[in-house]
């Protein structure tokens, strides 16, 4: 049976979360009344569930083949990834300062803070793309994206490439193998 992803508004309420899980329907965000009723959470939660199986496949293999430290950085770097985010946003959820963030990143032997976030934040781009069937672009300027040239130039400073070429590549099975071999 296929999970569903529904976004839950209303008070969580474990015992009917078990109900839903039961019948297939996987909740993949709470939006909290009076709390999380503003559009930008909203926006978030619908971003974040669509297409969450490929986040799942690349969570797994991150999580089979990396080193703790780096399963949290990416972890947060995923959630974050939908909208405007910075390094220091990852560094405040994982308790840490941005210097011992980067620090950590550097111990491990694993790529910068700010450029896993702009793996992931390619990653997001190319996989909304494809599951809409919209330009990069226009889903890179619905992911806070101030402008279409600004996501061009961040993926040629990554990979050297346009995200056509990154697209004809495989797309986001490619960035996200770039990813898993960036922390391995």
């Amino acid at each position: 049976m296929s999970r569903i992803p529904v976004i839950w508004y209303a008070r969580p309420d474990p015992c009917r979360d078990r109900q839903l899980t039961e019948t297939g329907i996987t909740v993949a965000a709470h939006l909290l009344p009076g709390v999380d009723d503003e559009l930008g959470a909203i926006n978030t939660a619908i971003l974040s569930s669509i297409d969450a199986r490929c986040v799942r496949r690349l969570r797994d293999r991150i999580r089979r083949a990396a080193q703790p430290d780096a399963i949290e950085i990416l972890g947060y770097a995923l959630d974050l990834a939908t909208g405007p985010c910075s390094v220091s946003d990852i560094a405040r959820r994982s308790h840490r300062t941005e210097r011992t963030l980067q620090r950590r990143c550097t111990i491990m032997g694993i790529p910068s803070p700010k450029r896993l976030l702009s793996l992931v934040r390619i990653f997001t781009v190319q996989r909304l793309a494809e599951w809409s069937g919209q330009p990069y672009g226009t889903v890179a300027v619905a992911l806070g994206f101030s402008d279409r040239s600004n996501y061009r130039r961040l993926v040629r400073g990554v990979f050297g490439q346009t995200p056509t070429e990154i697209e004809l590549c495989g797309g986001h099975f490619y960035v996200a193998k770039t990813i898993v071999d960036s922390v391995c």
